[in-house]
């Protein structure tokens, strides 16, 4: 009397414990973006040189990045992981006194992730720079982004007016593939 019920019972058992197994190594064996192999190569565009800007402390300069990531074959690598690396801009980096105090109180640079302003349905070049708060596009570096299906990902950065650095560098880097150091200049005028 016991075999019966028992078979009954273990058989929805199996089928349960099969489907959370199932479920518990899809979740593990992810959709994790992989990083570009070895031999890719990624390329900053456009090479920023001397920046000037006109000295307004109050004004600030949206600079748009894009680096692209080649594979070995010499193809674009779609859905990679880039990341971007930018000098003055980490989450620390305060070194600019905003308010007159005496105590640095801002970053000289601020990254800007561009997908977010796609939330409005606009690139982040067509939304004032006020507004991007609203969506959360400022990141902090180093800051992690995935390649388009051209192999190109995208980053801005936000310079104030009064900015100066020399040098300040941009590094943009996928897995094993080569980066691409940027060393530039900012000049308030």
């Amino acid at each position: 009397m016991n075999r019966p019920i028992l078979g009954i019972a273990l058989f929805p058992c199996l089928i349960i414990l099969a489907l959370v197994v199932g479920l518990i190594a899809q979740s593990c064996a992810g959709s994790n973006p992989p990083d570009a192999p070895f031999g890719s190569v990624v390329d900053i565009n456009p090479d920023q040189g001397d920046i000037s800007l006109g000295g307004d402390p109050d004004r600030l300069q949206p600079v748009p990045i894009r680096a692209i990531v080649l594979g070995p074959d010499g193809d674009p690598l779609a859905d990679v992981v880039v990341r971007f690396d930018l000098s003055f801009a980490e989450t620390n980096s305060f070194i600019v006194d905003t308010d007159g105090d005496g105590d640095p109180d801002a970053r000289l640079f601020q990254l800007v992730d561009p997908n977010e302003c796609e939330e409005v349905s606009l690139p982040c070049d067509n939304v004032p720079i006020a507004q991007w708060f609203g969506f959360n596009a400022f990141v902090d570096s180093p800051f992690f982004t995935l390649t388009d299906d051209n192999g190109i990902a995208r980053v801005i950065i936000l310079i104030r007016g009064d900015a100066v650095a020399d040098p300040a560098t941009l590094t943009a880097s996928s897995g094993s593939a080569d980066p691409d150091v940027n060393e530039f200049s900012v000049n308030a005028q």
